[in-house]
């Protein structure tokens, strides 16, 4: 990713948390995935559970599936395609 946002946010939980707790606190964000694309990095993504009547969707847990995100969810740069692996 061309921004910092990932590693700030978890430098700022880190910091509140260690705050309200009285004791060092080491944050790491979920939902980031490492790309191999043309430029290895770091993705953001958000998982979702598919449930279906159909083989592999079935029970209680379904079936994980993750939506990549095209912009930085919190600062709104552009993921280049590159960099998620897409191209």
């Amino acid at each position: 990713m061309k921004c910092s946002c990932i590693k700030d946010n978890e430098k700022k939980i880190a910091e509140i948390y260690t705050e309200r707790l009285g004791v060092p606190c080491d944050v790491e964000a979920k939902g980031v995935a490492f790309t191999l694309g043309a430029k290895p990095g770091m993705s953001p993504f958000m998982p979702f559970t598919v449930k279906a009547d159909k083989p592999g969707f079935r029970g209680s847990k379904g079936k994980e599936i993750s939506m990549f995100f095209s912009f930085c969810p919190w600062c709104g740069v552009r993921i280049d395609e590159e960099e998620r692996g897409a191209a």
